[in-house]
């Protein structure tokens, strides 16, 4: 054997082991993972999330995006070139979907009264009732939704001067997460045809400003938490009111449903407009729970959006903000608007 045999033999193992990123296991997985890539992709681009499993997982779309991009990084440090331009597709599709959420739109010209919406979710009545009424007071609120609404809480949010901060109401508090409240600093009259029939209280009411009115609906949808909660949350958006050419309508809630959903979407496409979408702030997330999760408890479901301030088409956006949270698991947001 010559000497020149001898150095190629030694160095057919190394390029063997230089080429372990072609082998067929690592394609293959390469390959499984690009196509779930796909799959979700096409699942939140197309609005299929059917049962319970799809619309809990759309829900986490951003977080989705980001794991998309490592896994097309992986691609590229094993050279699996086809496979990272599919996944590459995909992740630049999601990036279609979620950027323009970071960029403040245009606002339609609007020279109407100026009003500021907030939303607050009580934590089944065991969030800091006084740092409640503390944000009301620093914000000064025309219109405050409150969800979650225990009997307790609202004895507690009155001993607490609420009702002079506000002093009209409409309250239909129950036990659990049931209870709703609606709390405005002008005179209102109930719309009785709006939020009747979902396991959540939910209340509309016309809002008199003086010489123009507002329609105002404070929003909880039921959770979507279970497969048997998934045709309840479907209704509960149905029954949500349309723009009809009336008074202007501002939802403000606990939608249960994140911008990356499709009955959320649908909302917005029949004629609303997300205030922290508007304002470049629509992925700014508004909920994680405060305990429970996975393994015992050590791991918890990443923050979500889903608490929005909804305006109709031609109210102008002027500001947005999610607020910190005091013991609940959702923290509370601020809208300012000006009615066309």
């Amino acid at each position: 054997m010559t000497d020149t045999d001898v150095t190629e033999a030694a160095e057919a193992p190394q390029a063997e082991r230089r080429r372990w990123w072609r082998s067929r296991w690592l394609r293959a997985i390469s390959w499984v993972g690009t196509a779930g890539v796909v799959a979700y992709t096409l699942i939140r681009l197309l609005g299929l999330e059917t049962g319970w499993v799809l619309v809990t997982t759309v829900a986490f779309v951003p977080y989705f995006a980001v794991a998309a991009l490592v896994a097309a990084g992986v691609q590229a440090a094993v050279r699996h070139w086809a496979a990272l331009a599919v996944t590459g597709a995909a992740v630049v599709a999601l990036a279609v979907v979620l950027v323009p959420r970071t960029v403040a739109n245009e606002q339609p010209s609007a020279g109407g009264a100026e009003l500021t919406v907030m939303s607050v979710n009580l934590y089944v009545g065991q969030t800091d009732l006084g740092k409640v009424v503390d944000l009301v007071e620093e914000h000064e609120p025309d219109l405050l939704s409150v969800q979650e609404l225990t009997p307790g809480a609202a004895e507690g949010l009155a001993d607490l001067g609420l009702e002079e901060l506000l002093p009209y109401s409409i309250l239909e508090p129950d036990e659990l997460a049931v209870g709703t409240g609606l709390y405005s600093a002008h005179p209102m009259e109930r719309i009785a045809t709006v939020g009747r029939d979902g396991i959540f209280y939910q209340i509309g009411a016309e809002v008199d400003l003086g010489e123009e009115a507002v329609r105002f609906m404070a929003v909880h949808t039921a959770a979507p938490a279970t497969p048997e909660r998934i045709p309840l949350w479907e209704q509960d958006f149905e029954q949500i009111p349309r723009p009809d050419g009336g008074a202007p309508w501002v939802l403000a809630g606990d939608f249960n449903a994140t911008l990356d959903h499709d009955n959320l979407r649908g909302l917005l496409a029949d004629g609303y407009t997300d205030a922290a979408d508007a304002t470049g702030q629509g992925l700014d997330p508004t909920w994680r729970p405060v305990e429970g999760g996975y393994l015992n408890g050590l791991v918890r479901p990443p923050a979500v959006t889903l608490d929005h301030v909804l305006s109709e088409e031609g109210v102008a956006v002027l500001d947005f903000a999610v607020l910190g949270k005091d013991g609940s698991d959702h923290a509370p947001v601020l809208a300012t608007l000006r009615l066309p």
